[in-house]
């Protein structure tokens, strides 16, 4: 399992380099290790890497290197002080995230729907309701709740969705659908238990808020807001669970042995000279620092949350896979030969700019968060991917 950080074109780079130096260490069978790839969760700018590799798989990995290299930032609305831009500003964003769901769409996806991906790997895109807080993610866990259908919504619509910083990009509006299908019994149930995890609370809150009379409409905007490491999707379909096993089906959960996760972390490194003047910073700068801690502040805790989450998942898939009566192995996995119900190992590592060393952490990490990128600052980015990739151990482990 993969997990693409936000940062624009820095993470797509970045997370970009780690696909292929995955795709150069050998596998099985005469595989490789990016065919070991189950699942990517992704957000922002990790989102659209994390998209194009779902939906091409391996085989057409290559073919991502040229958007990374087409320069599009002057298309975009950045001015503060350009009047026109205003206007804009009051309604909503800059620029409007339909231009940007169009540009990705022409560009990479090509008219597909997520319906329309492969089933391996399976892809998490990350998005976030402003009017709540509350991550969101395009699966059917939340799309039903809200009772749509996820797989009908265009790749490069989920994918602006999932970048569309506030002000920078208007939200990505959704229509309601009220209560035209039934309510999802997790919700209720979190709604119920005052014990139940934050993050879930707050997403069965949300459904209930989309849910109600009159129709209320979504706007959705960049997961960063809510979790820069698109793992707080994950951590709320884990807590709704009522088995050990989800979201991972009974099938594979009987037959995995190792489940590795790695979070490829495309972090803008610390900046400004102010710390060393007893006056402080300007206000733009106090602005732009108090939104990155907000940010990292929230990719910590979801980080955290995920680390502790899985520690409790392998216990709970230990327990439920020794329970097992035999003929529920053999049914699930095929044979109960060579069954072992606690031979499972779960573990999760993190791989960021500081992995390479102080001068190229330094180097990569002060690249904006912008939508393109130098040519150079691309190739030194991917580079820097597949770099870190090759000094994890998470990839090689038995």
């Amino acid at each position: 399992m993969l997990a693409f950080s936000g940062g624009g074109a820095r993470a797509a780079s970045f997370s970009y380099g780690v696909l292929l130096g995955l795709r150069d260490m050998p596998g099985t069978n005469g595989r490789t290790r990016l065919d070991d790839v189950a699942l990517v969760t992704a957000v922002s700018g990790g989102a659209i890497t994390a998209a194009y590799f779902g939906q091409h798989g391996p085989a057409g990995l290559d073919g991502f290197a040229a958007f990374l290299d087409d320069d599009w930032a002057d298309d975009l609305n950045t001015s503060a002080f350009a009047p026109q831009n205003w206007m804009r500003a009051a309604r909503g964003g800059l620029n409007r995230t339909t231009d940007l769901a169009d540009r990705l769409d022409s560009a990479l996806y090509r008219g597909a729907h997520l319906g329309e991906l492969p089933a391996r790997p399976r892809v998490i895109l990350n998005t976030a309701d402003l009017y709540t807080g509350a991550p969101l993610a395009f699966t059917p866990f939340f799309f039903d709740a809200l009772c749509s259908d996820v797989g009908r919504v265009r790749v490069a619509d989920a994918v602006a969705a999932s970048m569309a910083v506030p002000l920078a990009f208007q939200p990505v509006l959704a229509a309601p659908y009220g209560q035209a299908c039934p309510a999802p019994d997790w919700a209720a149930r979190a709604l119920a238990d005052r014990g139940a995890p934050s993050t879930l609370r707050a997403a069965a809150r949300a459904v209930a808020l989309y849910r109600a009379e009159p129709p209320r409409y979504l706007h959705l905007v960049d997961g960063g807001v809510a979790d820069n490491f698109g793992l707080a999707s994950f951590n709320i379909m884990r807590a709704a669970a009522t088995n050990a096993y989800a979201p991972l089906t009974a099938e594979d959960a009987v037959r995995l042995r190792r489940l590795t996760v790695i979070v490829v972390n495309a972090e803008l490194a610390l900046s400004g000279d102010w710390t060393g003047s007893a006056r402080g910073p300007s206000g733009a700068a106090a602005m732009s620092a108090a939104l990155s801690d907000s940010i990292d502040a929230g990719k910590r805790g979801a980080y955290d949350a995920f680390m502790a989450m899985t520690q409790l998942w392998e216990r709970d898939l230990i327990a439920w896979r020794c329970a097992l009566p035999v003929a529920d192995v053999r049914a699930l996995r095929g044979s109960a030969d060579g069954w072992r119900c606690n031979d499972l190992d779960i573990r999760v590592e993190m791989i960021a700019f500081e992995d390479l060393g102080p001068e190229r952490a330094a180097e990569l990490g002060v690249a904006p968060t912008r939508v393109s990128l130098p040519a150079e600052t691309i190739a030194a980015l991917i580079q820097g991917g597949r770099d870190a990739i090759a000094l994890s151990s998470a990839p090689i482990r038995p």
